[in-house]
């Protein structure tokens, strides 16, 4: 499409506005100024090159959060029923060491969707 002065070929745009917080849009306008670019310029490449955002990992997150403490509190009823007997078995010593290493495992599996 011709528009502007001299009738150039641009693509015509059309006008799409987000509320922002104060501090969200003093966010945007920081990072433009130190790419060099404007605000709006800044959004649309962000928008064209940051790719997909993932809308699960707010859910992924709490469901490992919901696992790790319910394995903690599955260690801890061990260790009270360990503590409260005077003696431990072995089979129950190797079942606390399987829940500690699930327990790393899942806190592993957290730090690395953190990242």
């Amino acid at each position: 499409m011709l528009i502007g002065r001299g009738k150039q070929l641009i693509e015509s745009r059309k006008n799409f506005t987000i509320r922002l917080s104060d501090e969200e849009r003093e966010q945007v306008g920081h990072d433009a100024r130190v790419n060099n670019m404007k605000a709006s310029d800044y959004v649309r490449y962000l928008i064209i090159h940051a790719g997909k955002a993932d809308t699960s990992f707010a859910y992924d997150r709490r469901d490992l959060l919901r696992q790790i403490s319910g394995l903690c509190n599955n260690y801890n009823q061990m260790t009270k029923t360990a503590n409260g007997c005077g003696y431990v078995f072995d089979r129950t010593m190797k079942d606390a060491n399987h829940l500690m290493e699930q327990i790393k495992e899942k806190m592993k599996e957290l730090a690395d969707k953190w990242r």
